[in-house]
């Protein structure tokens, strides 16, 4: 049974959507998932198929007219998410039956930082200096790490207002910090 999908339906594919498109840039090689999670986020949206990981598009019953576009278009994400993950990764989840499933999968495994990976940021952010660097170049850097330490420590909500004045402090540590790498 085959049937026309609308081009604004997510289970639509372009002529462009191939299976070697990139969506992001640099592969997940196990290190800033935030960063890799919220790159594939944007490509997907911007493809159209974000419901495709997240749920908002189900696969349709075996006999819907949408059945063979939807089960083209999981293949298509699921290629796509498998490109963008390095070898070793990508050898580990290569047979997870949905895109939806590859990607809790995903996150399920890399989403929260352990331990070691909370002490090895903040280790490079007391070693951290602009050195030769120019200050903006010094800047992304201490950026990239306090933005990765942010997303790998969640902190419970309160309603006594003493987050708000945790994040004050946190930011004014961040001043102090940036400036005493600078020389």
């Amino acid at each position: 049974m085959s049937s026309f999908v609308e081009p604004s339906h997510p289970s639509y594919q372009y002529p462009s959507d191939l299976p070697g498109t990139i969506l992001v840039t640099k592969t997940f090689n196990g290190t800033s998932f935030g960063g890799w999670r919220r790159s594939m986020l944007i490509g997907l949206s911007c493809k159209n198929k974000l419901g495709i990981v997240n749920g908002t598009i189900p696969k349709p019953s075996e006999i819907s007219v949408l059945f063979e576009s939807w089960v083209r278009c999981n293949d298509m994400v699921t290629v796509w998410i498998l490109n963008s993950l390095d070898t070793e990764i990508r050898g580990s989840v290569m047979y997870t039956e949905s895109a939806q499933k590859l990607w809790k999968e995903i996150e399920q495994r890399y989403e929260k930082a352990n331990g070691t990976k909370v002490f090895q940021i903040r280790k490079d952010l007391a070693s951290i200096f602009q050195g030769s660097s120019n200050i903006a170049s010094y800047f992304s850097r201490i950026k990239k790490l306090w933005d990765e330490l942010a997303y790998s420590i969640t902190y419970p909500d309160c309603t006594c207002g003493c987050k708000e004045a945790f994040r004050k402090i946190k930011e004014e540590q961040k001043v102090h910090q940036f400036f005493d790498g600078v020389k």
